[in-house]
């Protein structure tokens, strides 16, 4: 059973069952848009038309016994939840909702949390954020991003989760991440996981920025980095003690009805602790998967990676990453 208290500075706290040993299994996801472009409400074969048909459990059926069966699982989710069209941005080229109801999709897939720092949350402006927030909180989903925090606690330990987009960090001020993993060290975290919404999209090597990003966070203590927005695969590196993964690719995604790449994958990380709750480092597992199931066509529902497509997409990861990729591939705290 979860217990949330809120805290000031939008953070939140998430408590779990002790666990009777020394590892968390948490697993990570790419990009989600779990609704369709605001022209393409009425396009037969659009996302709401697929749900509807197929019920809310469709779109994470391929995947979700890795998600019900760790302690939490964290997805980037691109769009807004809102079941009007009030705020939306008609200058922007793309923009994604989602109704609200559609929480019923994570909850039901064990999908704890969700990352919102990223450049579809504020597609309706003022309006989407705070219905998305209340839908999101409605159905006791977590979420981090744009200064939102929260701490999910087993037994003595604690692991704190905040987000960042790639234009805050360089446009804005790059001590919005410095503050957030400061904050959460404050509330005695053992271990922050920081989301990164950076990069280039449909580029298969991730770039300096996202390099000085990554060891910016890891320098202002953060273990784990989770990146999203190229909607490809990009490789993992551990900075200092910090794993960092540059883009998982997209995951459930009703963003567009042709898909031009199916490639992505999951991230189970296990950490691991000593018998005095020092964290000693975490167990990484790239869990390849196929965003359509139905690939050329785009049926929202990810799969598992056969073995031919999961070797290809382990190379992928491997090009763009300099430590071999190794499974599971174990990286040490500092």
């Amino acid at each position: 059973m979860r217990n949330i208290l809120r805290w000031t500075l939008m953070l939140m706290l998430v408590a779990l069952p002790a666990a009777a040993d020394t590892e968390i299994t948490l697993t990570f996801g790419g990009d989600c848009v779990l609704g369709t472009r605001e022209e393409w409400m009425d396009v037969p074969g659009n996302f709401d038309a697929c749900v509807q048909e197929n019920g809310m459990d469709w779109c994470f059926s391929g995947i979700q016994d890795i998600f019900l069966n760790d302690d939490f699982t964290l997805v980037n989710l691109e769009c807004v939840l809102q079941d009007d069209n009030t705020g939306h941005n008609s200058r922007k080229q793309h923009t994604f909702r989602g109704k609200t109801a559609y929480t019923q999709m994570l909850t039901g897939a064990g999908v704890e949390g969700v990352n919102v720092a990223n450049n579809h949350y504020i597609d309706y402006n003022q309006s989407g954020e705070k219905s998305t927030k209340d839908a999101l909180e409605a159905a006791g989903i977590q979420y981090c991003g744009y200064r939102n925090l929260f701490v999910l606690v087993q037994g003595d330990l604690k692991i704190g989760f905040g987000g960042c987009r790639e234009t805050v960090f360089y446009d804005e001020n790059k001590a919005y991440v410095y503050r957030d993993i400061q904050a959460l060290k404050e509330m005695g975290c053992d271990v922050i996981v920081y989301s990164c919404h950076w990069g280039t999209e449909y580029s298969a090597e991730h770039n300096e920025k996202q390099e000085r990003m990554a060891q910016y966070a890891a320098n202002s203590g953060a273990d784990i980095v989770v990146g999203t927005h190229p909607h490809v695969v990009q490789g993992v590196a551990c900075l200092d003690g910090c794993a960092v993964l540059y883009s998982l690719g997209n995951l459930v995604f009703g963003g567009t009805q042709e898909m031009t790449t199916f490639d992505a994958m999951l991230a189970q990380a296990t950490l691991c602790f000593d018998d005095e709750n020092s964290y000693l480092g975490v167990r990484l597992e790239l869990i390849p998967v196929l965003t359509s199931g139905a690939a050329p066509e785009n049926d929202f529902r990810p799969v598992l990676a056969g073995e031919e497509d999961a070797a290809r997409i382990l190379g992928l990861v491997q090009a763009d990453s300099e430590l071999e990729i190794t499974q599971p591939l174990w990286l040490p705290a500092q």
